[in-house]
């Protein structure tokens, strides 16, 4: 079961393709394109390949809950991630939604080899005790902190004398507190000039430019909440002059926020 849930088919949600499938479920559906299962295994070849480490704390997060492993970015998302910490040239990390820690891994990957930190939250304490030993386990404890913390909380907390600005954030936290994250970010001045967010899950399945054509959903509980929670989070953002912001229609949504 463990090799099958992230055999390379699986990550068919990179593709632009996955924002319209209502009922995807991130990057663990077997894919029901050959083409897109293809570009998307040779898209695997050809970029940065997961660490051995990295993998195995991925394995073990399989194994502690298959169901919410699914909460984690796939290696693919992990190498773009990365990529995306070396071109902001970011020191100073912050990661809002950390499950069991292995995305925090590919952020701090993306950190030059002599200084820069990660500061990773997660508010259930068992699953922060987890994502802490996988980072031990990985031997990055000198570039990661887990923050046993909600999201909201580090935010207002965040002491800019003693941890400075942030060069780059990753919001991937509880969804319907988008908006608020970015707020305190943005009117506490915690984003370096220049400094980057990227904000994943902002089309939700496909479900949140379905609620902007004003389309019946099949889904009218919690999914479609939450899909105009994230709506009105994307429109706050594209209006805020403080701001420049591409949305990706990548994954389950990439959207980077640039503070101008």
């Amino acid at each position: 079961m463990m090799s099958r849930l992230w055999q390379p088919k699986s990550l068919i949600r990179a593709l632009h393709s996955s924002c319209t499938r209502h009922t995807l479920h991130p990057f663990l559906e077997t894919a029901s394109s050959g083409s897109v299962a293809h570009a998307i295994t040779y898209s695997q070849q050809i970029s940065e390949q997961e660490p051995e480490p990295f993998r195995l704390v991925r394995e073990q997060a399989i194994s502690f809950d298959a169901h919410e492993a699914r909460k984690m970015i796939s290696p693919l998302q992990g190498s773009f991630m990365a990529q995306m910490v070396r071109a902001a040239r970011a020191e100073n990390v912050l990661e809002l939604g950390c499950y069991l820690g292995y995305s925090a891994l590919w952020l701090a990957h993306g950190l030059g080899n002599d200084k820069g930190h990660v500061w990773t939250c997660e508010r259930d304490m068992r699953v922060a005790d987890h994502a802490a030993k996988h980072v031990a386990q990985a031997g990055l404890l000198q570039r990661i902190s887990v923050v046993p913390e909600p999201a909201d909380k580090v935010l207002r907390d965040w002491d800019l004398a003693d941890r400075r600005l942030l060069d780059f954030i990753f919001i991937d936290a509880n969804k319907s507190g988008y908006r608020g994250y970015y707020d305190l970010i943005m009117d506490r001045g915690l984003l370096s000039q220049g400094g980057l967010i990227v904000v994943d899950n902002v089309l939700f399945h496909g479900q949140v430019p379905q609620v902007a054509l004003g389309k019946q959903m099949a889904d009218e509980g919690k999914g479609l909440r939450i899909a105009k929670k994230l709506l009105d989070f994307n429109q706050h953002v594209a209006q805020d002059s403080r701001t420049v912001q591409t949305l990706l229609p990548v994954f389950d949504g990439l959207l980077l926020v640039r503070r101008a």
